[in-house]
């Protein structure tokens, strides 16, 4: 009786599998595909070994005796591990070929936490339709809520802003009919004066619970913290950034039930001490990476610490994450990007080291990166090895439960059952980096040998080579602050002229400035080779305050190297090395000199510019 029940059974487990197997068309078989033999990770739990069938970009079966399609492409696993496509619980899309580099390190899923709104919904369209193969899966905040002129006003995109709380309920149903998954908030309060005030920020989490989406706050420092988690906040997008720490900051996360996503890539690296040469250095990583991705990655973005401090800040940052994680509160990975010291995708590995490194096992880690934040997130279909889920899957070499940097070991990686072409974009890489070299190769502008760009000293405002000088302002990114030049009598050491630059930093963008540029390319923003030189000096006198010298590079992107100095009221020389700007010269497109980031007026004089 007991051997029929287990024939019936087989029967009619056979005709269900064949059932629905042959009402697939001929051409969606070719997507059907088994691995075998595999050690897999399911998004909670390991499976020694098994066997994972995928049926239409679905998983069908998953198991150690599973019945495979003789139709099906058989895939070895041996001594290999399975693991769900990798989330990154915070970055910031800023075009589509972030989405596809994300995918191309196995980064299948992206949780944005503020983005062009337009662009988003493209992309979401593109989801939709199902023409977004080559990209990694969008889930995003859209546009965050934040106050006049605070953080997140400062990029350049022209973002609706809140003062008080009646305004709140109105902001979120907006971003809600625009396609926002979820609320983003910014509070700094006690850090910024513009910074929303909590009872904002407390509607704000209300009205997004009202209308069924979760909140997600960017707080500070560790008092910001805890008065959004006490205003019901789901969730932090960082550690808080001040160096400080509260024994009972876990038990108050897990008594809200609230989760928070790290960032330690980022945060390690404002405080100098992120340590991502082991990425750069890898092997089964630096293939992918361009030049950009390089220079980010090893950017410097904070004064170096000494080693006493940066033992402390390790220390403090192991014992949040020891305490959050003995209170059981879920710590999801993310990395921030495209940051300073981060990229898409590459840095998400990073990110699981550094977690492993901060107290977490290998195995929390990887629950960090998959099972976590779907579940957070309330993203259906992603993040776990079972049958009905979505197929984005990555294949690696090796057992990451045991070492976590086996995650970047990848042998294969499948987005919704299609297989990412990885080669494809490592011989673009390849191009990329020839491309350097070519430019490397660029003859220089003529009449660089002797170094000298202006002394000034003519009757109009020129340069001994490239475009010349222009304005620069933060008016670019939709700022106030105003600037003007014109030449002047008297220079450094008794020369004939200078010259005079005035203007005024006026409130209103994060990041402020106003002064000059010089342009060593033919047109304006055209890059240079100025490799042979090594530093940009200058004399200099004026306004005492804050100055910045930015210098723009075509591998750079929008984002400049910046360092910031003081003037006063005496001629001074200046002299600023490329190496420190993490540069080393081949395609410079602009020289920015002038006022930065704090309000006023100004002026200053410049004298005897020149490259040695």
């Amino acid at each position: 009786m007991k051997s029929k029940g287990i024939l019936i059974f087989s029967l009619l487990f056979f005709l269900i599998f064949t059932m629905g197997f042959k009402s697939t068309t001929k051409s969606n078989l070719s997507d059907s595909f088994v691995i075998k033999n595999v050690r897999i990770f399911d998004g909670e739990k390991v499976i020694p070994e098994g066997s994972v069938i995928i049926i239409n970009g679905k998983i069908n079966a998953v198991g150690k005796k599973i019945f495979i399609p003789e139709s099906a492409q058989i895939i070895e696993g041996k001594g290999k591990t399975l693991l769900p496509g990798l989330i990154d619980s915070h970055v910031h899309i800023i075009n589509t070929q972030a989405l596809e580099q994300c995918l191309i390190f196995g980064v299948t899923t992206v949780i944005d936490m503020f983005m062009d709104v337009n662009l988003m919904k493209t992309i979401k369209e593109k989801q939709k339709s199902g023409q977004a193969q080559n990209m990694a899966y969008l889930i995003s905040a859209g546009t965050l809520a934040t106050a006049p002129g605070a953080h997140g006003t400062e990029y350049g995109i022209n973002i609706p802003t809140l003062s008080k709380p009646e305004e709140a309920s109105a902001f979120v149903k907006s971003r809600i009919a625009e396609g926002s998954d979820f609320i983003k908030i910014i509070y700094e309060e006690g850090k910024s004066s513009r910074s929303l005030k909590l009872s904002t920020v407390s509607a704000l989490i209300k009205s997004a619970h009202k209308n069924g989406k979760i909140a997600v706050v960017h707080a500070a420092t560790l008092k910001n913290c805890i008065d959004v988690i006490k205003s019901g906040a789901n969730g932090l997008a960082h550690i808080y950034f001040n160096n400080a720490y509260n024994p009972h900051f876990g038990r108050l996360m897990a008594k809200h039930e609230a989760f928070i996503i790290p960032t330690l890539a980022v945060i390690e690296g404002m405080n100098g001490i992120s340590d991502v040469q082991s990425l750069v250095k890898d092997t089964n990583i630096s293939p992918y990476l361009t030049p950009k991705d390089i220079k980010f990655l090893t950017a410097k973005i904070a004064k170096e610490l000494t080693s006493k401090e940066k033992k402390s800040k390790i220390e403090i940052i192991k014992k949040v994450i020891r305490q959050l994680k003995e209170n059981h509160v879920p710590i999801l990975a993310g990395t921030d990007a495209p940051n300073l010291t981060t990229t898409f995708g590459a840095s998400l590995h990073h990110e699981l080291e550094l977690l492993v490194k901060a107290g977490l096992t290998p195995l929390e880690a990887l629950k960090s990166a998959t099972l976590l934040p779907a579940k957070e997130f309330g993203i259906k279909g992603r993040g776990a090895i079972k049958p009905g889920a979505i197929a984005d899957l990555i294949l690696v070499d090796g057992d990451p439960i045991k070492n976590i940097k086996v995650t970047r070991r990848i042998v294969a990686i499948w987005k919704e059952g299609k297989r990412v072409d990885r080669e494809k974009y490592r011989l673009m890489v390849k191009k990329e980096w020839e491309r350097i070299e070519e430019l490397k190769k660029t003859p220089p502008p003529e009449n660089l040998k002797s170094g000298l760009i202006s002394d000034f000293d003519s009757d109009k405002i020129d340069s001994n080579f490239g475009a010349g000088w222009v304005i620069s302002t933060d008016s670019v990114l939709g700022g106030k602050s105003k600037a003007e030049m014109k030449l002047t009598k008297g220079g450094v050491k008794g020369s004939r002229g200078s010259l005079l630059v005035k203007g005024e930093i006026i409130e209103g963008n994060f990041i402020k400035w106003a002064g000059i540029m010089f342009n060593p390319g033919q047109t304006i923003m055209a890059p240079a080779n100025l490799s042979s030189k090594k530093a940009i000096c200058f004399w200099a006198k004026g306004t005492p305050r804050k100055y910045a010298i930015m210098i723009f590079a075509q591998h750079l992107g929008f984002f400049p190297s910046i360092k910031t100095f003081q003037l006063g009221p005496e001629w001074k020389e200046y002299v600023f090395y490329f190496k420190d700007f993490n540069l080393e010269g081949y395609d410079i497109q602009g020289i920015f000199i002038g006022a930065y980031q704090e309000t006023g007026e100004f002026w200053f004089q410049i004298d005897n510019v020149h490259l040695k």
